[in-house]
């Protein structure tokens, strides 16, 4: 059985470097077929800034997990219906946006977990995580879950990096990836990501991660910005974006082909 095989955990345990590519637009499974053969580490479908509903969402997981490619959900909120439900259709793990204090993350990390860690629901056989789909029992479900699924946070509020050390703390975040357009704006300085102000702030979230045994990440995808960062110790890059690629793809080609016709 290879659903909540670990093989992500694993590899954030390792702190290998991990590209990720988002889906953020896309209805197609196209675009997880493309992350994978292009050879990105894992996928992010993004549930916090798109419209794409939760059957759509459901069926980019299912496919990733039959190419077993490593899919992540941002969700839109930490309410129990939102996490549970997500988690129920067996990605690889979560991202909660927008945390700002030790409270919420411990009520995350109390919502994610199945008993007695937590206080997750078993979804019985209603769900892909159910107990009668290729698990032998519900211990072995519940148990494998709690110890392979991966938990993720964004440090992008003005309060979370107040909070930085409490935040990362506490037992169970695997990853902690920095939102640079919603925390530079938080500190009043929006867009800023070469200043000094933010770029120090940057560095404080990665040695606090250090500190804490949290992975830590960044939303970058231009080469020169993750060397830098990667320089400096972040391991996990969102890199690109599915609506993003199309554009700039588009933009370059019809560029490219016109200045071809111009030079006739």
């Amino acid at each position: 059985m290879q659903w909540g095989n670990g093989k992500l955990k694993q590899r954030i345990a390792a702190r290998e470097f991990l590209i990720a590519g988002a889906v953020t637009d896309s209805r197609s499974g196209a675009v997880i077929e493309a992350y994978h053969a292009a050879g990105f580490d894992c996928v992010i479908i993004d549930r916090e800034h798109t419209a794409l509903n939760s059957e759509t969402i459901l069926e980019h997981v299912r496919l990733a997990r039959t190419l077993g490619f490593p899919c992540l959900v941002r969700v839109a909120d930490d309410t129990y219906a939102e996490l549970n439900r997500t988690l129920d259709q067996m990605p690889d793990g979560i991202f909660v946006p927008r945390v700002r204090t030790r409270a919420q993350v411990e009520r995350i990390i109390e919502t994610v977990k199945y008993p007695p860690v937590g206080k997750r629901g078993v979804g019985a056989s209603t769900c892909p995580a159910g107990k009668y789909m290729g698990w032998d029992s519900v211990l072995e479900m519940t148990e494998t879950l709690n110890r392979t699924s991966v938990v993720g946070i964004q440090i992008e509020t003005k309060e979370a990096l107040e909070n930085l050390d409490a935040i990362l703390s506490v037992p169970g975040i695997d990853v902690a990836v920095v939102g640079n357009d919603d925390l530079s704006t938080g500190m009043g300085i929006p867009g800023q990501f070469t200043s000094d102000t933010y770029r120090d702030a940057v560095k404080e979230i990665i040695r606090c991660c250090n500190q804490h045994g949290v992975m830590p990440g960044i939303a970058a995808g231009d080469p020169e910005v993750v060397k830098y960062w990667a320089g400096h110790g972040m391991k996990m890059f969102w890199a690109a974006g599915d609506i993003t690629l199309l554009w700039s793809g588009a933009v370059k080609c019809n560029a490219a082909v016109r200045q071809v016709l111009v030079e006739l």
